[in-house]
C-alpha cells in the first residue's frame, strides 16, 4: 500500500511540476510579446517626428491644418514621455536609450521641420526635393539600433552586460555614441 501511496504522490508531483513549468514558460512568452508590442509602439511614437515634416509641407492654408499639426505634435510628446516611463519603469538602461532615441531623432529632424514651415509652395501637391527631407537612412539605423537594444534587454545574459555597460561609472569611461544624429 505505501509503494502505491508513493507511486500516486511521485505521479501528482511530476504533474504539478510540468503544470508549473508550463506556466512560467507560456507566462513568460506573453510577457516577451507584450514587451515587444510596447517596444514597437515606442518606436512607432518616435518616427511620427519624421512624418511631421511631410504633414507640415503638406498643409493648405487653412488656420485649422495649422492647429492641427500643433495638436500632433503635443500628442506626440505626450506619447514619448508615456512610453518612456513605461521603459525606464522595466529598465533603466533601456529607458534611457529610448530618451537617446527620441533626441537623436529630434536632432535629425529639428532643422527640416523648422524650413518647412518656410518652404514655399506648400500644399498636398508641394514638391518636396530630397535634400529638403530627413535623412532617412539615418533615421533607419536609429531605428534599427534601439531594436538591437531591445533585442538585448529580452536576453538574460546580455541584459547583466547591458546593466553593467550604461552603469554610472560605466558611461564615464564610456560613453554612448551610437545614437548621435
Amino acid at each position: 500500500m505505501s509503494d502505491n501511496l508513493a507511486l500516486a504522490v511521485n505521479m501528482l508531483s511530476v504533474l504539478l511540476g510540468s503544470s508549473l513549468l508550463v506556466a512560467v514558460v507560456n507566462n513568460s512568452r506573453k510577457a516577451s510579446a507584450e514587451h515587444k508590442k510596447l517596444v514597437a509602439e515606442a518606436s512607432k511614437s518616435v518616427l511620427k517626428r519624421v512624418e511631421m515634416y511631410y504633414r507640415i509641407r503638406r498643409r493648405t492654408k487653412n488656420v485649422d491644418d495649422t492647429i492641427a499639426i500643433r495638436n500632433t505634435f503635443h500628442q506626440i510628446q505626450e506619447e514619448n514621455e508615456y512610453y518612456k516611463t513605461l521603459l525606464i519603469s522595466e529598465s533603466k538602461w533601456h529607458g534611457e536609450r529610448y530618451v537617446l532615441y527620441i533626441s537623436a531623432i529630434q536632432k535629425l529632424t529639428a532643422d527640416q521641420t523648422r524650413d518647412a514651415w518656410k518652404q514655399r509652395p506648400f500644399g498636398p501637391d508641394a514638391e518636396i526635393k530630397p535634400e529638403q527631407r530627413p535623412n532617412h537612412q539615418r533615421i533607419n539605423e536609429l531605428s534599427l539600433q534601439f531594436a538591437k537594444d531591445t533585442r538585448r534587454l529580452m536576453n538574460p545574459v546580455v541584459r547583466v552586460f547591458m546593466r553593467l555597460r550604461d552603469s554610472w561609472p560605466a558611461k564615464k569611461v564610456w560613453k554612448i555614441t551610437v545614437y548621435e544624429p
